[in-house]
């Protein structure tokens, strides 16, 4: 698109969909382009990545696991990373979680690569390891009705800011409840028990899964079982935008 082009396609564009916050809706100033305004951005309640579990919950520097992933013993997944917290209830200065179910739920893909972005911050250590990405899928029939996979979107996204292939390596062949409708980690894990198998892909070494939100990781651990089990992978990473259930580790836990 030419220059002139673009402006005059922008002019049209701000005419009838004046450019606003996406998530509070504050109109910007004229020739502004963002998703989100500054107030906003300010809001949003980062993980530090400086030290976490294997889980993915920040953790305090004496501590190497948290008392759940120390009792749990071996795990398919080397790493989990997740950008933010989420909060599953409305809260309109919870600002990652509103932006996650606009993406989601609203059906706005243009925020996939903002959302992209933000992975890529989170994950950005694993990406030396990783030689491909794949995501969570959804049934086809829920994935028609949605028209997208968000998983699948931020995966290609993040496939293009990291140079990496991304490919659908698993399949989804059980209908499940939605996980945030189940509150147990047992109820979570036994509902998505089963759900996935391996589709026709490349193998290899190591190999990225990227989601939107990761709870108690029992999607991801389901997942990562598949492709460990079934595709021979060794080494699996989850990298999602949020995680839910924010945990404050203290040493006195363990």
């Amino acid at each position: 698109m030419s220059a002139l082009r673009e402006r005059v396609f922008y002019a049209v564009l701000d005419l009838f969909y004046p450019p606003h916050c996406a998530a509070c809706s504050a109109p910007f100033s004229e020739g502004e382009r963002a998703f989100l305004c500054a107030d906003c951005e300010s809001k949003i309640e980062r993980i530090d990545q400086s030290h976490v579990c294997r889980c993915g919950c920040p953790l305090p520097e004496v501590l190497d696991l948290c008392p759940q992933c120390a009792a749990e013993g071996e795990r398919v997944l080397e790493q989990i990373r997740s950008f933010g917290w989420y909060e599953e209830r409305e809260d309109p200065d919870h600002v990652l979680s509103a932006l996650i179910k606009i993406f989601k739920y609203g059906g706005e893909r243009a925020l996939a690569p903002l959302l992209a972005q933000y992975l890529d911050e989170a994950g950005r250590s694993l990406r030396p390891q990783i030689e491909q990405i794949t995501f969570v899928p959804m049934l086809p029939k829920d994935e028609r009705e949605r028209g997208f996979n968000q998983a699948e979107l931020l995966a290609r996204e993040l496939g293009k800011l990291w140079g990496i292939p991304v490919v659908r390596a698993l399949e989804k062949i059980k209908e499940t409840k939605p996980q945030a409708s189940l509150r147990s980690r047992d109820a979570r894990r036994e509902n998505i028990r089963g759900a996935f198998r391996l589709a026709k892909f490349t193998p290899c070494a190591s190999i990225l899964i990227a989601d939107d939100v990761c709870t108690t990781s029992a999607t991801l651990t389901e997942c990562a079982s598949v492709l460990k089990k079934d595709g021979g992978v060794e080494k699996i990473y989850g990298l999602t935008i949020a995680r839910g259930a924010q945990k404050n580790i203290r040493v006195e836990d363990v």
